[in-house]
Parts: structure tokens; C-alpha cells; sequence
């Protein structure tokens, strides 16, 4: 098994695989025996392009991963300590009022510009769309992800308008 090496790949494909983990992310670390497994679950049919891109940045940390269908799902699984701890410095999880465990965006304006550019490109290939010529959308159920999205966008000076 290879270690994966974060120093190889650049702010923005950290900010990316962070901002992709958040919106489409899980991480399984096992309770009794310790296992670090990171699963990012994509659509089969319109997300190959993302997949591709996720085994590139994995690549580039020389990290292997395994990409494989679930019933109408694309699976790409990175069995990583280093990439569960180095998620979990920017995500939280926090309980909701009814008890389900949800993501918390740990991130502040210390991130680097490409950091955060990264982030938010993660973030639209997971829960976002780009319409031509209208603009893109982020939809998001969790409050505080909503805010942390808008924090971001002013740290970048970028407008947005926002629907609750």
C-alpha cells in the first residue's frame, strides 16, 4: 500500500478533494479495529469526468484508489490515515437536533486563496451546477456549511445571492 504525500499536490487540489469530501464525502475509521477509509460517492452516469479527476489529484500524492459502480453510484475509496486525518482538520462533525451526525466546514480566512478557490470547486462538483450564462449554484440543507460557503465567497471578494 503506498502512503498518500499531500506535499506533492498544490493548495487548490487539497482545497478540491476537502470541498468534494464535504459535499460528497464519507469517512469510515472503524470502532474497534482501526480502518481509514475515505469514500466519495458520485453519479455513475454524469460524474466520470469528477472520478477521473479525484484518481488524478490521488495520483499526483502517489495515493491508489479504487473506483468502482454501486447499484447507480460511482464509488472512489482511498484507504489513507494521512488523507482521514488531514480531512478532519477541516471538517467537523457535529449533532443535530436529532441526534444524526452532520458535516461542520472547519475552515477560516489563515487558508490560502488557492486553498479556498480549491474548496469551492470542490464544493460545485459535489453539490453545485453551472449554468451557462446564469452563473452557479450550491445548494446546501446545513446552515452552517450555507455560512461557511458565504465566509468563503467574501474572503474571495465574490457576490453572491443567496435563497433559503
Amino acid at each position: 500500500m503506498t502512503k498518500l504525500n499531500l506535499n506533492l499536490v498544490t493548495d487548490a487540489d487539497k482545497g478540491y478533494i476537502v470541498g468534494f469530501f464535504l459535499g460528497d464525502g464519507s469517512l469510515n475509521s472503524g470502532r474497534k479495529t482501526p480502518r481509514y477509509i475515505v469514500r466519495f460517492a458520485l453519479d455513475a452516469k454524469r460524474d466520470q469526468d469528477i472520478a477521473i479527476r479525484l484518481a488524478q489529484v490521488f495520483e499526483k500524492a502517489c495515493k491508489k484508489i479504487s473506483i468502482f459502480p454501486e447499484r447507480s453510484t460511482l464509488i472512489v475509496k482511498v484507504c489513507s490515515k494521512e488523507l482521514v486525518e488531514f480531512i478532519q482538520t477541516y471538517v467537523g462533525y457535529k449533532k443535530d437536533k436529532n441526534n444524526q451526525k452532520e458535516k461542520k466546514l472547519l475552515v477560516g480566512k489563515d487558508c490560502s486563496f488557492e486553498f479556498q478557490y480549491g474548496l469551492l470547486a470542490g464544493i460545485i462538483d459535489s453539490d453545485g451546477h453551472v449554468h451557462q450564462h446564469l452563473g452557479t449554484e450550491i445548494k446546501t440543507v446545513l446552515p452552517s456549511t450555507f455560512q461557511a460557503i458565504l465566509n468563503i465567497l467574501n474572503n474571495l471578494g465574490i457576490a453572491a445571492k443567496t435563497k433559503r
